[in-house]
């Protein structure tokens, strides 16, 4: 926990060091400045500001365009010409067939204030030079011994629940997963700063988290909310780097960020900033979406009784009651495809944007340097064009003829599916993210089916991730 020896909290100190993050970039920034390109047709500028500024509108808003424009839409954003694409051809061939041409969005260049220059935000090849040192840290092997961790972990977790306990689901999960990230990946015990981190990164994400997608501009703008996100700033700064402290004091244990102090290239070490950079991108990135994800989990379980009857089946017959373990993880296909239909519902990463390095045509549109492309999650697992029942909790489409579970058994296309990104920008935690997932759920739907409290309005607040607006308020009930 933060010491009481801190001294107070410098908002401007604070205030300068996000800019000079966000200012920050590897490659240079190109603008569309064109007025001599036709544009494809798209919402008015009114209805963009709405869409992005009002209160969990976003994710609707993007349901909205890919309903209307079935390719592309052009819009007007903060100065920027933004073109969301909104068919699954259209987004295979920026994303993937030109996805070298492209660099961060508006978005990320948002989060650099918190997360600095990482593995998330970095470009060009710092950003490969970060891939390739923390690409061992997710090998298969390391996340089959991650995963014991991640067991054990749920089960003490597991010690604090109790029959008839009310809760926010939202909260628990995130000090779970914070705890699995800090023994798995920084061998560091967390479990005490889980408090103060999900207060802070709540504060962060409710705060000014919405407005992160309009980009670096917004921290410049007396926000109400502003206050509150630089406090948040430099609570969890303090956290990060009291962590990376004592590691150093300790020596090198076989953990990643053990890995990143060590690290070198070119005969040159990480500074301290750039092993910041890195361990809160991993420690807030590593935790948060998967934590989201298992409580839209829990929500849509408790809503769909029968969907979780199915769910018990399998755990019942596979594990028996003893422990699940990475062994079981092809055992357990309906375990996995509750979660995948969770995060088709309810992705967590649930918008992403590119800014274009090089003329791309699209449809017969021409796309110009510097503009800004979007794709959203969120409205491509929803549509009703690529999936049956699209708004329907449907975990069995998942399920293939051998009763395996395969991300290709629904039939979508590709790119009508996409929740840990594409090609050179792939999450790299993908299979860690989906190994927790599934056995944190397996572990604990073993003996609890957590009930959503009768009257709870769960609504979507999308932040840099889909959180909820007012947490997730449910009953813990022992099957």
């Amino acid at each position: 926990m933060t010491s009481i020896a801190d001294p107070p909290i410098d908002l401007r100190e604070t205030a300068r060091r996000a800019q000079i993050r966000i200012a920050h970039s590897d490659v240079p920034i190109p603008r569309d400045r064109r007025r001599d390109v036709p544009r494809p047709p798209g919402p008015s500028g009114l209805a963009v500001l709405r869409g992005f500024i009002a209160g969990g509108e976003a994710p609707w808003f993007m349901v909205e365009l890919e309903r209307d424009y079935p390719t592309l839409a052009h819009m007007r954003l903060l100065g920027d010409h933004v073109y969301t694409l909104t068919s699954p051809e259209a987004i295979v061939d920026v994303f993937i067939g030109h996805g070298r041409e492209t660099m961060k969005g508006r978005g990320l260049q948002g989060t650099k204030a918190v997360l600095g220059n990482g593995l998330l935000t970095s470009e060009g090849e710092v950003h490969l030079r970060n891939r390739r040192l923390v690409q061992p840290a997710f090998h298969r092997d390391r996340i089959a011994a991650y995963a014991r961790d991640m067991v054990d972990l749920t089960l003490a977790h597991e010690a604090s629940w109790s029959e008839g306990q009310a809760l926010d689901m939202q909260s628990d999960m995130s000090a779970l997963t914070l705890t699995i990230v800090g023994r798995t990946l920084f061998g560091s015990d967390l479990a005490g700063d889980a408090h103060e981190i999900g207060e802070s990164l709540a504060g962060l994400l409710e705060g000014m988290g919405r407005y992160l997608v309009l980009g670096p501009q917004v921290l410049r703008v007396p926000l109400p909310s502003r206050k509150r996100a630089l406090e948040s700033f430099a609570r969890i700064d303090r956290i990060v780097e009291r962590v990376i402290a004592q590691h150093r004091q300790r020596g090198d244990t076989g953990d990643m960020l053990s890995m990143l102090i060590a690290a070198e290239e070119d005969g040159a070490a990480f500074d301290d900033a750039q092993v910041r950079d890195e361990a809160m991108t991993l420690i807030l990135a590593g935790h948060e979406t998967t934590a989201m994800t298992l409580t839209w989990t829990w929500m849509l379980l408790s809503q769909n009784p029968a969907v979780a009857e199915w769910l018990h089946e399998e755990l019942d017959a596979t594990l028996a009651g003893r422990n699940p373990g990475m062994d079981d993880m092809a055992a357990l296909p309906r375990t996995r495809a509750v979660v995948a239909e969770a995060i088709r519902l309810y992705p967590p990463v649930w918008i992403q944007g590119r800014r274009t390095l090089a003329d791309v045509e699209v449809d017969g549109w021409l796309i110009p340097e510097g503009a800004i492309t979007l794709i959203s999650q969120f409205a491509m697992h929803r549509s009703p064009r690529w999936w049956t029942s699209s708004l329907t909790f449907m975990p069995q489409r998942w399920i293939d003829a051998d009763g395996a579970f395969s991300e290709d058994a629904p039939g979508q296309p590709r790119g009508a599916w996409f929740p840990f990104g594409w090609g050179n920008r792939r999450c790299i935690g993908e299979q860690f993210a989906w190994t927790e997932a599934t056995l944190v759920l397996a572990t604990l739907a073993q003996r609890w089916r957590p009930e959503l409290i009768p009257g709870s309005d769960v609504q979507p607040m999308p932040a840099v991730t889909l959180r909820t607006k007012s947490g997730m308020p449910m009953v813990l009930r022992r099957r």
